[in-house]
């Protein structure tokens, strides 16, 4: 009796066996998934890109508030990059090799789209009209421009999905205008605003084009308006009015306009284009306008009219449907200096051809899709 008792307990039923079978199956298929290169890859794009949106969001406002106080946008750029090109310079003396490599006329893209001049021209715009609408219309029609300079430069491929959330993305930005000119707010920050727009997609697409490491990217970006843009403001402005501002508006000012939104924010951003590819990584910068209106209402008492309000929800709708996978998988970027060389045959060795290992510049790897 005791034997078979022992029995009975050390040896499970078939039943039960079938039943922990069942459960490890799809248990370890749910393992192999989370463990796919592509899923990892795409989860850190989204996480990236919604990264730098929040930034973005608190950007507008904080803006504002340096505006119309005793700084002015000159010296908001001056801040953003004065700081952040100083601490990038070892980072530019070690990568210089490779950044060597990069197509000068896409340098100056990205230097131009996402540095002190789009600052300057950001800044004018928030000045003029609302920290709310600045990042409504700026990062609302960011998808639009994006996908036009993918398409031409690119040739990123097009979906249904794609088009009906930059149509629903362009029709949000319709209302906020609207909504802004009947109100009265100011049509000149209008254009300046869709020139930063134009601006940032320039940048978006010369990056993905590049195939350089976020990082690096951001490095050069701070660097370039250190060098070029610092010293005219030395000559022109002069950092006077940064000694008369309050010191708390200075701190705020200097932390979140040089470490967050000059480093954090572009080095997620350029993570999400490496990741996602050019346009799916805009599209996170959509959700920037429902956030920013948020936040200037509550932090300046900033009261959109229905109109915006819709726009912006819009805005956000048409990143959301824009950000959907499509079922094409982005290729991932091409890394500067590692084109892999083709021997007499036409066949791929590991070695860097002479020629493809300055492709930034060849009419190869312009044709290769992100």
């Amino acid at each position: 009796m005791p034997e078979l008792h022992q029995s009975r307990l050390s040896m499970p039923s078939a039943s039960l066996v079938l039943r922990a079978r069942a459960l490890a199956s799809p248990a370890a298929a749910l393992f192999q998934f989370l463990r796919r290169p592509a899923l990892a890859t795409s989860a850190g794009g989204y996480l990236s890109g919604l990264g730098a949106a929040v930034i973005w969001s608190g950007w507008w406002t904080v803006t504002r508030l340096g505006v119309v106080s005793d700084l002015a946008a000159a010296d908001l750029a001056a801040l953003r990059f004065g700081i952040s090109g100083l601490l990038f310079l070892p980072l530019i003396w070690r990568e210089w090799p490779t950044i060597r490599l990069v197509a000068p006329l896409q340098l100056v893209f990205m230097a131009i789209g996402a540095g002190a001049p789009y600052a300057l021209v950001a800044a004018t715009g928030v000045r003029l009209t609302s920290a709310g609408l600045g990042g409504a219309i700026t990062v609302g029609l960011l998808p639009a421009f994006t996908l036009i300079l993918s398409v031409l430069f690119l040739r990123e491929p097009v979906t249904r999905v794609l088009i009906a959330g930059i149509a629903c993305i362009v029709a949000g930005a319709g209302c906020v205008i609207a909504g802004t000119w009947n109100a009265g707010h100011g049509g000149s920050g209008l254009g300046f605003f869709v020139v930063g727009a134009l601006m940032w997609a320039a940048y978006t697409v010369s990056l993905k084009r590049t195939g350089l490491q976020p990082l690096t990217a951001t490095a050069i970006i701070c660097v370039a308006s250190l060098l070029l843009y610092t010293p005219v403001w030395l000559i022109i402005s002069g950092p006077g009015h940064l000694f008369t501002a309050a010191p708390r508006d200075l701190l705020l000012q200097t932390i979140y306009q040089s470490l967050l939104s000059a480093i954090a924010a572009l080095y997620c951003y350029g993570q999400a284009i490496r990741r996602l590819g050019a346009t799916r990584a805009s599209v996170f910068a959509a959700i920037v306008p429902l956030f920013s209106v948020i936040i200037a209402a509550v932090a300046l008492h900033e009261s959109p009219s229905m109109a915006e309000a819709a726009g912006a929800a819009l805005l956000t709708v048409g990143a959301i449907v824009a950000a959907r996978k499509t079922g094409s998988r982005p290729r991932p970027p091409p890394v500067v200096g590692k084109a892999p060389a083709l021997l007499s045959d036409g066949r791929a060795s590991g070695r860097r051809h002479p020629v493809q290992a300055l492709g930034i510049a060849t009419d190869s790897h312009w044709s290769q899709r992100p």
